[in-house]
């Protein structure tokens, strides 16, 4: 004898899934089958009507109670299964109609968003990050760049080097130490050498508005998306005891990578470009970002090097990762620089400009315990800047033309070590320009990853050409 049991369970008022269309021969066709349909009061045979919201807007499918309604209605169905215990009463909404389809679902669009509520199914088009950035790089102007976490000095790179900065975000924290509001500084900056753009968002990215950006870049969508998270807490000239204070006290930046996600997920950009010092690789954050980004159909391409193996001058040492959904090959180049060079050579035409030093306390102590990086005649390497030059901590770089005396680089040597001698800085204070150089690219380091990106932008257009004069072919 068998045994009815009477299931109880509690209804939402609300309550969602997703779905795929099914190919039919090349149609689309979607079929809601769901214990859900019955707890929102669809049963075996109901009238029902569909209703389409728009053009690609998707559509309603509701429950007609007049049994006047007309000839446009459908039923419900229900399908048995006597072996399944967990299922025996499937109801059953199938939509078929290609007009309905075509009109209510984007071209391209395979999964839809399912909302449940009493009488009623409203279905709207789903498309991923990976659907969304192939269909953005068909749109986007092949230049074209969306940078975030930048003072200016790679936008001028970029700009000089042929790329479009179509939107900037930019947002100075506010440090301890600070007597001002400085959060416009790497705004300005910014402005100051990106060219014409579309969009500037000068937000915090921890707490940025992810939804108008999404919503401002929808129409002018970007192909490159390059960030360059701040590298404090990722850098071994900080401290092991302040990273982890920080961490405490969630001043930390190391994280800071995870905020950028949210802006690729809103803008969808074919390309993305991460710019950090090589301790962002093998970070916990990183790991994570990178992750998601293959999980979410990027390819990654990373590459660690230092800038004097590109023709920089300084041996400062970058990571730089390429995520990308384009289909075609990806290289950077090998390296071609000389690491060694006559180093008096490349400051001697700015000596008159720096100014003697030698009487600093710190600069002496830093030279008594082997910290200070002195460029002395004869020199075969130059030193890399860092954001505290200005300080003249015990570490910092010096010139020392005869033992005991110090000149300190002017800001237009400092400049020229790292190629951005064009660099416009005059928007800010000398202070947050020193912090600017001493934070920013190798110039010819980062032109070496940008025309290694643009060969494979290129690479993917002609690809694409060729399909579509293969397609018009046919």
């Amino acid at each position: 004898m068998t045994e009815d049991v009477l299931v109880r369970v509690n209804v939402p008022d609300i309550a969602t899934k997703q779905l795929k269309f099914r190919d039919k021969g090349g149609r689309r066709i979607l079929t809601i089958s769901s214990n859900l349909l019955t707890l929102f009061g669809f049963s075996k045979g109901d009238a029902v009507v569909e209703r389409s919201l728009g053009p690609g807007k998707g559509m309603t499918v509701e429950r007609v109670d007049d049994l006047f309604a007309g000839p446009q209605t459908k039923k419900v169905y229900a399908r048995t299964y006597k072996q399944r215990r967990n299922n025996p009463l499937e109801h059953m909404i199938e939509v078929s109609s290609q007009r309905l389809i075509d009109e209510a679902f984007p071209e391209g669009c395979n999964r839809v968003h399912i909302l449940f509520q009493s009488g009623k199914v409203t279905i709207t088009p789903i498309f991923t990050i990976e659907e969304r950035a192939r269909a953005n790089a068909g749109k986007a102007d092949p230049d074209s760049v969306f940078a975030a976490l930048t003072s200016g000095v790679d936008l001028h790179s970029m700009q000089t080097s042929g790329f479009s900065i179509s939107a900037v975000l930019e947002w100075r924290p506010q440090e301890a130490r600070d007597k001002t509001n400085l959060t416009e500084t790497g705004a300005m900056t910014a402005l100051a050498n990106s060219g014409p753009l579309y969009a500037l968002f000068n937000e915090d990215v921890t707490s940025c508005v992810l939804d108008h950006i999404g919503a401002a870049m929808a129409k002018n969508p970007p192909m490159i998306f390059h960030a360059s998270p701040q590298c404090d807490d990722l850098s071994n000239l900080k401290a092991k005891s302040l990273k982890e204070r920080d961490l405490e006290t969630t001043d930390s930046t190391a994280d800071m990578i995870i905020d950028l996600l949210a802006i690729i997920e809103k803008i969808a950009p074919p390309v993305v470009v991460f710019e950090n010092v090589p301790g962002m690789i093998g970070s916990p954050a990183y790991e994570v970002a990178s992750l998601r980004l293959r999980r979410w159909g990027y390819t990654r391409h990373e590459h660690v090097g230092d800038a004097r193996d590109y023709g920089g001058l300084t041996s400062r040492k970058r990571a730089y990762v390429v995520f990308t959904l384009l289909n075609a090959p990806f290289a950077f180049e090998e390296p071609y620089g000389e690491r060694e060079r006559d180093a008096w050579a490349v400051i001697e035409p700015f000596l008159d400009q720096c100014r003697d030093v030698s009487h600093s306390k710190s600069l002496n102590d830093g030279k008594e315990i082997g910290r200070l990086r002195a460029i002395k005649p004869g020199a075969r390497n130059l030193p890399t800047p860092v954001k505290s030059i200005a300080r003249m901590a015990k570490d910092s770089i010096v010139i020392e033309p005869e033992d005991g005396k110090f000149l300190f680089p002017s800001e237009a040597l400092f400049k020229h070590l790292l190629g951005i001698d064009d660099v416009d800085l005059n928007a800010v204070s000398a202070t947050i320009a020193t912090e600017i150089i001493g934070q920013s690219i190798d110039r010819p380091h980062h032109e070496m990853i940008m025309r290694s990106v643009r060969r494979h932008i290129a690479a993917w257009r002609e690809a694409s050409n060729d399909d579509d004069n293969v397609g018009m072919a046919a």
